[in-house]
């Protein structure tokens, strides 16, 4: 029963409105105190101060940079790494199955094209993930990715017929897969800071994992039991796993207030426009090696179609080192750097690649790409929160600059099966692979040449103060 009393004025007062009144009024000075006015602040202090969000930001907690709930995230990221681009890294096994068994009157560009779209879906549907990870919705997310992920896995399974397999292993796993994958490293991210490419780099292993064990398993139940009780096979691994992320995963910080679907105001950020848009360059021509591994060691070097199979899994074994030596790299060098350098490293062995016609300097080469490509697939994460002053927008950038390289992963493999003229001549394809691959690192070179003057200018404008 609410109890009345007279206020100082001799009016009644309810017990519960003043409690009320009482708590609007501490929320307001708590609200001042983590978000002082502006009045209080001098305009020198307020020249760099970023002004992305257009709505009322969320207090960001500092980043932990370590304890049980940080690295948990980093186990919930492996399993995610595991069962998107680990099962994205294999499609050298699906691309040489087809070719040969299922879709025979497909050509290999067509049938790239399934691949490519399961790539392009996996990066471009962070445009819509990441944002909605910023407004909250993570678990949601993860839930539904893990849902399509492993529906497009199973459907696989029993898809004879071109269009078929396009539907559920392009496009209903890509979906799957890119709202697994960005809920993912957005959070691994925001809970590390002077950790965050070691962090991020662990996580990544989960790819290079996939990469080995998918293979593996695909190839061994293909010749033991039937491709489709193969492809089930994954889907079981991947429905088991998917389950760690959803138990263990949750935000760091939750957003205050509405937030927009697309936030504009990031692009006035030029060293991250500039960043993202030539990022698409060196993203055209670095997934080709990985689509034609297992074509190259049967059509070029001429091994065993059981043996070739093995090729993926090589490429992914080498990229377990080279997602731990690039992540302790970027923490000591700078994230952009290392990027940019990685690709430069992965273009030359793309040209390298052309003149190999041996099983062992294919083992050789293959090892050097995976290495690269692991830097490549694990340090976009760490590059754009190190261009990110606010982590509240965090989501929306990574997804906004993913989803300009998903453009590229679209384009890329499918221009170099069409340059690829017959089942010999992969000087073309992979000429043109390390050709966009370099000239693209250079941008991205300058990219970070661009992002440390705009560091130091605001140092320096700074330690005027």
């Amino acid at each position: 029963m609410a109890v009345t009393n007279l206020s100082p004025d001799g009016t009644e007062e309810r017990d519960d409105e003043r409690v009320s009144t009482l708590t609007e009024s501490q929320e307001n000075q708590q609200d001042e105190a983590v978000h002082p006015s502006s009045e209080d602040e001098s305009p020198e202090k307020t020249a760099h101060v970023t002004t992305e969000p257009s709505t009322k930001q969320a207090h960001v907690p500092k980043a932990p940079d370590g304890g049980l709930r940080a690295w948990l995230q980093v186990l919930g990221g492996f399993v995610i790494y595991l069962n998107t681009w680990g099962l994205m890294i294999s499609f050298g096994v699906f691309q040489s199955y087809y070719e040969n068994h299922l879709l025979t009157n497909s050509s290999p560009s067509a049938i790239s094209w399934i691949g490519t779209v399961q790539a392009f879906f996996l990066i471009e549907i962070g445009v819509i993930t990441g944002p909605l990870y910023d407004q909250g919705y993570q678990r949601y997310i993860l839930a539904t990715g893990a849902v399509l992920l492993t529906l497009g896995v199973m459907m696989t399974s029993i898809a004879t017929e071109y269009y078929s397999v396009f539907l559920s292993l392009g496009v209903c796993s890509g979906i799957g897969m890119g709202c697994m994958f960005f809920p993912g490293i957005t959070s691994i991210n925001s809970y590390f800071s002077t950790k965050r490419g070691l962090a991020s780099g662990l996580a990544a292993l989960g790819s290079g994992v996939g990469a080995i064990i998918y293979p593996i398993v695909l190839r061994e139940l293909i010749t033991r039991v039937s491709f489709p009780w193969a492809v089930r096979a994954v889907g079981f691994i991947v429905l088991a796993t998917n389950i760690i992320p959803l138990l263990v995963m949750q935000p760091l910080f939750l957003p205050s207030g509405k937030r927009k679907l697309f936030n504009k105001d990031i692009f006035k950020d030029f060293a991250y426009t500039f960043w993202s848009v030539t990022n698409v360059i060196s993203w055209i021509g670095i997934q080709v090696p990985i689509f034609y591994v297992t074509l190259y060691a049967t059509e070029i070097v001429g091994i065993s179609q059981d043996d070739a199979f093995y090729m993926s899994a090589i490429v992914g074994a080498g990229s377990l080192p080279g997602r731990i030596i690039t992540a302790v790299a970027s923490d000591k060098l700078g994230p952009l750097w290392v990027y940019a350098g990685t690709f430069t490293f992965a273009g030359i062995i793309a040209l390298v690649w052309i003149r190999v016609t041996t099983y062992g300097g294919l083992i050789v080469v293959a090892l050097l790409y995976g290495f690269a490509y692991g830097g490549i697939a694990s340090l976009p994460p760490s590059a754009i929160a190190a261009l990110t002053p606010d982590l509240t927008t965090l989501g929306t950038r990574i997804g906004t600059s993913f989803a300009f390289a998903g453009v590229a992963m679209l384009v890329g493999p499918p221009i170099a099966g069409a340059i690829k003229k017959g089942p010999t001549d992969y000087k073309g394809a992979f000429g043109f692979s390390g050709a966009m691959t370099i000239a693209g690192s250079l941008f991205l070179f300058l990219a970070a040449y661009l992002h440390q003057r705009q560091v130091q200018r605001t140092s320096h404008n700074g330690a005027k103060v």
